[in-house]
């Protein structure tokens, strides 16, 4: 059964009480049910579009399609990275241009839908991938994922989001020449070995040199570490002066750095990095791009089962554009795990003392 909400026309509402909840367009609760629907409440009905709450299969439904990303293209797009990170000393031209091609399949499935990539169950099921590697190269792929639908949502298209895409996929090629004890070291840094790491944007951009590659791409490489407020490495570029496509990747770098696992520490939450990042908008991270990114994430896909702070559980109804971790949720179990009969709503955007702690999915 898939909750989902359909729009009526206001007269349908007309009646002693509510015999439904009323939602507007975002998803905002209008009128609980049982309450009484008086002259004033209908009128003001009657002048916005609303909403009930349904169990129909077949309805329309003002929620975005969501689907599994296929992982067929990501296990064959890690293949071909394969070829480029482990022979990195002799890159070759058509290694690049089977990157590119499969670059264009991914574009085609998120063009026209929102697509839940479940990253952290991902599994590359390529047997030369060993333990080591592994982490490495989910970071790279999901990297040029979120570099990607965030480049949609700020209008890219065709060749401006092919070479996006392509930059986010070579971002990290530098690090090859780092040694694999520090890129794996089970605790932080010392100043030194910091050094050696914040040498791998430039590296990177000097291991393409001889092959042709667009600016755009080259430039990515070698800026995806600066910061909006000057305060990145290696060139200390700020604002503008950094290409708009290192920002991009900045952005979707630093989120999937925060939700993976490390060697000294677990992945955060997704839903607590997007908080993160919108908090570092305007300092790290351009504004505009920050916006585009969280309007891109599908934290809660159609059907996520959510727990609360509380010991709480519900289903997620609708989720509010400019703010995706506060979903508006429908109550399905107590804290003590009964099921709830009534019709139960907590509206995170309202109530900032609750947040989401876990997340479950039943994607089709």
């Amino acid at each position: 059964m898939k909750l989902v909400l359909e729009k009526i026309i206001p007269k349908s509402a007309q009646g002693n009480t509510a015999s439904v909840d009323f939602f507007d367009a975002t998803g905002i609760l209008l009128l609980k049910k049982g309450q009484p629907i008086t002259k004033n409440i209908l009128e003001r009905l009657e002048k916005r579009e609303i909403y009930v709450l349904c169990n129909n299969l077949n309805s329309s439904s003002s929620s975005k399609l969501v689907k599994a990303f296929p992982k067929d293209i990501y296990v064959e797009l890690a293949s071909s990275l394969w070829s480029i990170y482990h022979e990195a000393k002799l890159i070759k031209p058509e290694q690049i241009e089977k990157t590119m091609v499969l670059v264009e399949v991914i574009l085609g499935e998120l063009k026209n839908q929102s697509v839940y990539f479940n990253f952290h169950t991902m599994c590359l099921n390529v047997e030369r991938f060993k333990q080591h590697d592994y982490g490495t190269f989910r970071h790279i792929l999901n990297v040029a994922l979120l570099s990607a639908i965030t480049g949609i949502q700020l209008g890219y298209a065709g060749q401006r989001l092919k070479y996006l895409t392509t930059g986010a996929l070579l971002h990290d090629l530098g690090k090859l020449k780092a040694p694999m004890d520090i890129l794996n070291k089970p605790s932080g840094l010392t100043e030194d070995e910091y050094s050696i790491v914040k040498n791998h944007p430039l590296d990177g951009a000097d291991m393409l040199r001889d092959i042709c590659l667009p600016d755009s791409v080259i430039a990515v490489v070698k800026e995806h570490q600066e910061r909006w407020n000057g305060k990145g490495y290696p060139l200390g570029l700020k604002g503008k002066e950094i290409h708009f496509n290192a920002q991009i990747i900045a952005v979707a770098d630093v989120y999937e750095a925060l939700t993976a696992d490390r060697p000294y520490r677990p992945g955060i939450p997704p839903y607590h990095a997007l908080e993160m990042i919108i908090g570092w908008s305007g300092e790290d991270f351009n504004p505009e791009i920050v916006q585009a990114f969280r309007e891109s994430l599908v934290l809660y896909p159609e059907n996520a089962i959510v727990t609360l702070n509380t010991g709480e559980k519900g289903i997620v109804i609708t989720v509010p554009l400019r703010m995706p971790t506060r979903p508006l949720i429908r109550l399905l179990f107590d804290r003590g795990g009964k099921y709830l009969n009534c019709d139960t709503y907590v509206d995170l955007m309202k109530d900032l003392t609750q947040f989401v702690v876990g997340v479950e999915f039943n994607l089709e």
